[in-house]
């Protein structure tokens, strides 16, 4: 018997899971609780109210340690408003009104389409949010359905744990220091989040994945589209690791780095990990360092910012960390350091810049003598511990230090559960520890939501086709190859592909400048992704008309990506495109061929193809190629009559 060796693949290798967690608005006429219009908006708002957040008990019982991060920033939240399209709801003044059918509605036609079970009976619970993105401190969320499952496109069925309706949250203008400013315009918005379990094992599934849930969302027409309407955050672990919510994947393509990322991240601290089990570092021994004011020794330091902010009144704090030296300069990726796991956590939570530790040293103007007290004042072995530095206000530097040696026990066990900012680059950055069930607590303000038959046989009724018949339908009634077929049901637009369709643009020109040209645009830095969908189909109707060609079409998308508010008829102005009649054709052709007399008496018809070249170069964009490259040959082949 033959005996096949399947080699594994580095996922396999490291134990990939990946979980998905979607969240998509709705398209509806009115917010979740309340009756103010979903819209976003760009005027000055004429309401501002301040707060502040404090943390509550959750339904364990207990207070949730991410709320307590939270709290600990102590921030003012400044919240803006507008008299005429938010109300006291948003700013938690009044309970909730009675919930959107139309949001419901949408949500339990999802959670069919997943093949979801929906609850007899809705309850609508509070998760906390103390960042100040909802002025109550909690989002209303209700589960609508569970346990359903998505089939991916190499056959793998992924289980979709939960779907919930939720209330969006308000949209940050601006932060600085201890101050945070919100709009509540988009507070309340519907929004659903769905859930997979972590069985996603490659990015390839992630992506997939990804795709095939916003194929299955956009079916339904009532999802809304554009820059902040979907959200999508992953779940990363690895064998040995620890769950890492990663937060904001705002492209497909940023998939891949983030999640390779993730996993040299925490391959890298497993080994330190190790290395500290090596060194028999006790959890004990780092509780029992005393914090130790050593402003002394830089008040004379040649590290200028250490020398102004004496100056100001600030201090220089120090902790010891017994046994940790080396790891804290130890690279987990390129150009990333251990350090900075330490130095955004006190950046994030305490609003201090960061940290200095003496495995950098000497450095930033702290020569080799003051790192050297450091050691003495701190009682530190130079040979095996590390000492940290914060500068600042007493009471923030302390706590400062308090955040790098929780971070430093942490390390003790490995990789710390935790909530990350996903970085355009591939990297992530701390947020805050990995929020826990004592964030739900029951809503007591609004009654369990009952879900009757005929509620479920309507929205049975009108379920959409699901996108991968589609994919058959296109390839047969479109004459689109299958893999344009399931790339455009798989695309950000392709709810208006059929629409462009219907105004009489060929199939594959509107497939291929869908999926091929405004990619390529993507790539070379072009924001396509502001052109909205009325005004890519403005593009087409001019198309129709005869008043631009094809090959105009990738210099006008460039332009509407970088003014998208701009007219269209503007764009076509400014980029000297305009309708170019068949005389004028026919004098540019007559104008290129005279020039090239001898070159047509040598080749004949050979000639067409330089003379098309010269004769585009001319018209491209403002006439259609398959026109010239027809009148051209006729006007050819007069020539050549009239040259025998």
């Amino acid at each position: 018997m033959e005996v096949i060796l399947v080699q594994k693949s580095f996922y396999e290798e490291v134990g990939l899971k990946v979980g998905l967690e979607i969240h998509q608005q709705l398209k509806t006429s009115r917010k979740l609780f309340c009756y103010c219009p979903p819209i976003l908006r760009k005027d000055k708002p004429d309401i501002k109210v301040v707060r502040f957040m404090r943390p509550t008990l959750g339904e364990t019982g207990e207070i949730d340690p991410t709320m307590l991060k939270e709290f600990k920033k102590k921030r003012k939240i400044v919240y803006e408003a507008f008299s005429d399209t938010t109300c006291l709801y948003e700013l938690d003044e009044v309970p909730p009104y009675e919930i959107s059918t139309e949001a419901l509605e949408i949500a339990l036609t999802i959670a069919q389409l997943f093949r979801m079970k929906i609850p007899d009976v809705l309850l609508v619970s509070r998760k906390q949010y103390l960042d100040g993105s909802v002025p109550s401190g909690f989002q209303r969320t209700i589960i609508v359905g569970l346990n359903g499952y998505l089939e991916l496109s190499n056959g793998k069925k992924i289980r979709i744990v939960q779907l919930c309706l939720e209330e969006d949250a308000a949209r940050k203008i601006a932060e600085r220091d201890n101050e945070v400013i919100y709009r509540v315009d988009r507070l309340g918005i519907p929004l659903v989040e769905i859930t997979t379990d972590a069985s996603l094992s490659t990015p390839d599934e992630v992506l997939d994945a990804a795709l095939r849930i916003g194929a299955l969302l956009r079916a339904t027409g009532r999802v809304m589209r554009g820059i902040g309407t979907i959200r999508q955050d992953i779940n990363v672990s690895i064998r040995g690791g620890n769950r890492v919510e990663i937060k904001g994947v705002q492209r497909p393509e940023w998939f891949k780095p983030l999640i390779d990322n993730e996993i040299k991240r925490q391959l890298a601290l497993i080994e330190i990990t190790q290395e500290l089990r090596r060194r028999k570092v006790s959890k004990d021994e780092i509780d029992n360092v005393k914090i130790i004011d050593v402003t002394e020794i830089f008040k004379n330091t040649a590290a200028k910012f250490i020398r102004k902010a004496i100056q100001r009144g600030e201090k220089v704090y120090a902790l010891k960390l017994p046994k940790f030296g080396g790891l804290l300069g130890k690279e987990i990726l390129p150009g990333r350091r251990f350090g900075k796991e330490f130095a955004e956590r006190v950046a994030v939570i305490t609003g201090l810049k960061g940290i200095i530790h003496t495995d950098e040293l000497p450095n930033y103007g702290i020569s080799e003598e003051e790192k050297a007290k450091l050691f003495e004042m701190t009682r530190a072995d130079k040979e095996k511990d590390c000492v940290v530095i914060v500068v600042g206000p007493e009471e923030r530097a302390k706590e400062a230090l308090e955040e790098v040696r929780e971070r430093a026990k942490e390390a003790l066990e490995g990789v710390p559960s935790e909530t990350r900012k996903a970085n355009p680059d591939g990297t992530t950055s701390f947020e805050r520890p990995l929020g826990g069930a004592a964030r739900l607590y029951p809503d007591t303000d609004y009654p369990p939501i009952l879900v009757d038959k005929s509620l479920l046989e309507k929205v049975s009724r009108s379920l959409p086709e699901y996108p991968w018949k589609r994919v058959e339908r296109y390839v047969k009634d479109y004459g689109l190859s299958r893999e344009y077929a399931e790339r455009i049901v798989l695309s950000e637009r392709s709810e208006i592909f059929e629409e462009i369709i219907k105004m009489g643009v060929p199939a594959k020109l509107a497939a291929t400048v869908i999926l091929e040209t405004m990619t390529s645009l993507r790539r070379e830095g072009f924001p396509v992704e502001n052109i909205s969908d009325e005004k890519l189909k403005d593009v087409f109707h001019y198309l129709i008309k005869g008043d631009i060609s094809k090959e105009a079409i990738p210099e006008i998308l460039k332009a509407l990506s970088k003014e998208p508010e701009k007219d269209i008829k503007d764009i076509l102005k400014e980029l000297g495109i305009r309708k170019l009649s068949l005389e004028e054709l026919d004098t540019i052709i007559e104008q290129v061929i005279n020039k090239n007399i001898e070159l047509i008496r040598l080749r004949g018809e050979r000639a067409f193809k330089p003379l098309m070249g010269d004769v585009m170069r001319i018209v491209r964009g403002i006439i259609d190629g398959k026109t010239v490259s027809e009148r051209l040959m006729e006007k050819l082949k007069e020539k050549i009559a009239t040259l025998k």
